[in-house]
């Protein structure tokens, strides 16, 4: 199975339980995997038809991540997953990871964060 990954893509959202996080938003990062199965058929001719265009996408999630009104990064991932397995049917599986660097927590962390897989039900 081949795969696509979109890594360490950084947005402003207001994804959060705390009022402050919606009002003034936080970074987050996400990476994104997008099998096929079995090829992606663009290894072979060269065409950017012949695979997914992740410029479009980036947008999806840029726009998915910007426009969330949930609490959960849980929530915010299904959300890009749905989102991504709808854009084109090649797509046949998808692994999204959110990450929320600024997570309002007293302690010393890297990241919490949430990774998911989802497939294709087509």
């Amino acid at each position: 199975m081949d795969c696509i990954i979109m890594r360490d893509m950084k947005f402003t959202g207001h994804v959060g339980c705390l009022e402050s996080e919606k009002q003034n938003g936080q970074p987050f990062i996400i990476t994104c995997e997008l099998y096929f199965d079995p090829t992606i058929d663009g290894c072979y001719t060269d065409k950017i038809e012949d695979t997914v265009d992740y410029s479009v996408v980036f947008d999806i999630i840029k726009d998915t991540v910007e426009e969330a009104d949930c609490d959960l990064i849980e929530r915010l991932a299904q959300t890009i997953a749905e989102k991504v397995l709808a854009f084109d049917p090649r797509i046949k599986k998808t692994v999204i990871n959110v990450s929320k660097p600024e997570a309002p927590i007293a302690g010393t962390f890297g990241s919490m964060e949430v990774r998911i897989e989802r497939e294709s039900h087509s």
